[in-house]
């Protein structure tokens, strides 16, 4: 079953500290940090840099700043949301994978992935799916307080952004199929985002006269702790609100959308996230892509073109909930990211290029 969800009349409001608080209709405020609206980008491009450079350089230049935003709980509004306008919806999908098997990357990429890809295929009536990359997060109980140490799993992202650029995504597209590219680049392709939550599960063995391998049922949950943030496309001026950031890692670089923002952005999340309930989003759509272009002059050695995108992307980040009681455990989720083409070919071709080495 796949619900898609739309837009109503901004209720948004803003102060300068990190205060939240929660409203008796089950809406809430809550924090997030967005890209400074700095004179610094008018002439230089966002970047990070995913480990220390040499010599004065700065690993980054991101300027970020905190707004109280009003977050809409998306449970009341699930039948006016729609997909194709605000850029997600939810979709319910059961799987056979058990809390510890996703400790196992190798289930993960042969089980989880593939019932995820499926599954995307058929809600969105697509002619194949590639997973691009997959992440298992489990918050640190001190996040967003830094340790001082590598946290040993990913953590939420809490900074509002896109996760590719549509040029992007058309170069990862030439890179994974080669000098077939062209083929599936011909039809309408996405980057299509989901995230779902991860269960700790016990086995009850006082109430259960099953062996206790065979009998798996949640005993903790409903999760609310840090919950994904998702903003209406409708709701988003993409040619002032978004401005396109290099990731760069040691051997590669990917372009990513930072976001601005603005008070007639519209935020919503799902609370009591379960783990049936997946997520989706769009990071990428090649249809509506580039209208109305105007280039921007950087300097003498960097040209952009910004685009008022017709396409309805998504803007996301994950936030502290004020509503999350104490006995709740933190946040623990995958996120995968995907292609969903729609080229009409009797057979896709094979997937030939590395997407994370070489580019630079």
């Amino acid at each position: 079953m796949f619900t898609l969800l739309s837009l109503q009349k901004p209720r948004i409001k803003t102060v300068s500290n990190g205060d939240s608080s929660v409203k008796d209709d089950g809406e809430l405020q809550a924090a997030m940090h967005f890209l400074t609206r700095d004179p610094l980008f008018d002439s230089e491009k966002p970047y990070s840099m995913r480990y220390p450079p040499q010599g004065d350089l700065p690993q980054s230049n991101i300027k970020r700043e905190k707004h109280l935003l009003e977050i809409h709980n998306m449970r009341q509004r699930l039948d006016d949301l729609k997909f194709e306008q605000c850029g997600f919806g939810m979709m319910n999908m059961d799987s056979d994978m058990s809390y510890d098997d996703f400790n196992d990357g190798s289930k993960i990429t042969s089980v989880y992935l593939q019932e995820i890809g499926e599954a995307m295929k058929r809600t969105l009536n697509a002619k194949h799916v590639y997973v691009i990359d997959y992440a298992v997060r489990r918050r640190h109980s001190e996040f967003p307080i830094s340790t001082g140490k590598n946290y040993k799993y990913d953590q939420p992202t809490a900074m509002a952004h896109i996760d590719f650029t549509c040029d992007e995504g058309r170069r990862m597209l030439q890179v994974l199929y080669g000098d077939d590219a062209d083929k599936v680049i011909q039809g309408r392709w996405q980057i299509i985002k989901y995230l779902s939550t991860v269960y700790d599960i016990e086995i009850d063995t006082e109430n259960s006269s099953l062996q206790p391998n065979s009998a798996w049922r949640p005993l903790r949950g409903p999760l609310n702790d840090w919950p994904l943030g998702l903003c209406d496309a409708q709701s988003v001026d993409f040619a002032n609100d978004t401005m396109a950031g290099d990731i760069v890692f040691r051997d590669w670089a990917t372009e990513n959308m930072q976001v601005r923002y603005n008070p007639m952005q519209k935020w919503y999340y799902l609370p009591d996230h379960i783990p049936s309930e997946v997520l989706i989003f769009k990071s990428a759509d090649s249809e509506g892509d580039g209208a109305n272009g105007e280039l921007e002059i950087f300097n003498q050695h960097y040209l952009r073109i910004r685009y008022a995108l017709t396409s309805k992307v998504c803007p996301h980040a994950g936030f502290f909930n004020p509503q999350v009681r104490k006995h709740e455990l933190p946040r623990e989720s995958i996120d995968c990211r995907a292609f969903v083409l729609y080229a009409d070919l009797d057979e896709y071709p094979p997937e030939v290029g590395n997407l994370f080495q070489g580019h630079m």
